[in-house]
């Protein structure tokens, strides 16, 4: 069934915005913002839909879960929080004629309705996109301090951008000579092989990546290929990839071991690590870890966490501008 805007062209006058996170869970919400009355008829089968009722419905072949119509132009479906079923059923919805929203083109009033005011509203959304769990309870504070707040001075603005780190996860890169543990310290950390780790040097041609927690922070951690003199063509268009990456990186991590030099870099780096201490201690390092057997991972992985958000950031009272719309 397919629906029909006023203008005559198929669709509905709503639009569809998917209000959880693409993760698994519990519940999912899809939001319908618009005229919904029309497309709650097509989705359920249902005619009458009066404000605050929920119904356990039949969403098409896919699922059962709740439907309920908040406000005259907002209503939810709450399927089950599989990804595959968020998918087909905004399949399913698009083929009925419902436009898809990004959250970006929806007014955090319409997408969170339940919220008190425009910045409870702002901090929900900015909640629903946080990758990192310490941004959670800050957020939540937000509104109260934005409330008494008439504009944020410099030292705020510079202040938020690091703590947009919490919302957008930074980009650390772990660079250094061949053989020296980069890889078994990035798959020690993300808890998988993201790397080939063997003795071999050059066992890693061309960056790899995975996203990690490091003490309530989230981070795009990038292990890069070993520097040194080359003649292979992939091996050296790999390391000139890899140099970009640490230009852009938003952490660069310089690492080497007990017998290595360390590789030169064209940027300072952020924190000078030296692998393998439970073989022999390194005295020019900032750290000290072995990725091999833990010693030293917990003092890193808090080191990266407070130079990517300082401790004083994240207690201070002020302001926090997560949303460009604050200003």
């Amino acid at each position: 069934m397919a629906g029909t805007d006023t203008d005559g062209t198929r669709g509905f006058s709503c639009r569809l915005l998917t209000a959880t996170a693409a993760r698994p869970g519990a519940i999912a919400i899809l939001q319908l913002d618009g005229d919904v009355e029309p497309a709650l008829r097509a989705i359920t089968g249902i005619a009458d839909w009066p404000h605050g009722r929920a119904r356990l419905v039949r969403f098409a072949d896919v699922d059962r879960g709740l439907a309920v119509r908040l406000t005259e132009r907002v209503a939810q479906l709450m399927p089950h929080g599989g990804p595959r079923v968020v998918q087909r059923l905004c399949a399913w919805m698009d083929r009925l004629g419902i436009e898809t929203a990004s959250c970006d083109e929806v007014l955090p009033e319409l997408a969170f309705p339940e919220a008190s005011d425009r910045f409870e509203a702002m901090a929900l959304a900015a909640v629903a996109r946080a990758a990192s769990p310490l941004a959670i309870d800050l957020l939540l504070d937000q509104p109260r301090r934005w409330r008494a707040m008439t504009a944020p001075d410099e030292e705020d603005l510079a202040r938020s951008k690091r703590l947009d780190r919490l919302i957008e996860p930074a980009i650390v890169v772990v660079t250094g000579p061949v053989n020296v543990g980069k890889s078994t310290l990035g798959n020690a950390l993300v808890g998988r092989s993201m790397s080939i780790a063997t003795d071999l040097p050059g066992s890693t041609r061309d960056y790899t990546s995975g996203r990690v927690e490091l003490a309530g922070i989230v981070v795009d951690w990038h292990d890069t290929p070993g520097r040194r003199d080359t003649t292979d063509a992939i091996e050296a268009e790999a390391a000139r990839i890899a140099d970009r990456l640490v230009d852009s990186a938003d952490l660069v991590i310089a690492m080497t071991d007990h017998e290595t030099a360390w590789a030169a870099l064209k940027r300072t780096p952020d924190l000078r690590v030296a692998n393998k201490c439970d073989l022999a201690a390194r005295r020019d390092a900032d750290l000290s870890i072995s990725a091999t057997d833990g010693t030293g991972i917990p003092e890193l992985v808090r080191a990266v966490r407070d130079l990517l958000v300082p401790p004083e950031d994240l207690k201070h009272p002020g302001v926090w501008v997560f949303d460009d719309r604050l200003t």
